[in-house]
């Protein structure tokens, strides 16, 4: 028998190879855990329960079954957010964009942060402040995942990341299969981009 001593420099190699060996066999297990963000996406998520929201549940598909879905994501304390609902709800009353062309939805993005009654009290009530949405409010948490459009199937990824993780404000623009097409480019509220979403959703509506 070998000195143990005589040994070590033949178990080295033995040892390296069994680590690679272990590494080969662990990498598929990752890879069969690693998924990507569908193209086509959808959520379910609450409201802020309103008349105005059409419901305890708000599902993204179910809108966008009707026409491409206008997303303004807000923070009750953040002045942009404020001031594109103002935009949006104004255009929509004088005439100057059309109402029908689009579903309209505002998502609060920061939930782990602000309370449902921030929201509420700054954009939920009517005749309490020019903040007032008339469309559905939507209050995802962080367990709310994004669903694969396609397949109906939930993902790993939440609401917030299957939108890029948005910060406030933005506005996206989804078309009806799902796919987000247009995104802002301003803090401050601003017409003429507001009318160019406008006009993409309805070249693209069915």
């Amino acid at each position: 028998m070998l000195p143990v001593k005589d040994m070590q420099p033949r178990l080295i190699p033995i040892l390296v190879s069994l680590v690679m060996l272990l590494a080969g066999c662990t990498t598929p297990i990752e890879d069969g855990q690693s998924e990507e963000i569908p193209l086509q996406m959808s959520f379910v998520a609450k409201t802020l329960d309103r008349a105005e929201d059409g419901g305890i549940d708000y599902d993204l598909k179910d809108k966008l079954s009707e026409s491409p879905v206008l997303i303004l994501w807000i923070a009750a304390g953040c002045s942009g957010c404020h001031d594109w609902t103002q935009l949006i709800r104004e255009s929509v009353d004088n005439g100057s964009l059309n109402s029908t062309s689009v579903n309209i939805v505002s998502i609060h993005r920061w939930s782990e942060i602000e309370s449902a009654e921030q929201i509420m009290e700054v954009f939920g009530l009517e005749g309490n402040n020019s903040n007032y949405t008339p469309w559905p409010i939507v209050l995802p948490s962080e367990s709310d995942m994004i669903i694969d459009f396609a397949t109906g199937e939930t993902t790993d990824f939440t609401i917030y990341e299957g939108f890029n993780n948005p910060g406030t404000p933005t506005v996206q623009l989804v078309g009806q299969d799902g796919i987000k097409m247009w995104q802002s480019k301003s803090y401050w509220a601003n017409y003429s981009m507001l009318q160019e979403a406008w006009e993409i959703a309805e070249l693209i509506s069915n």
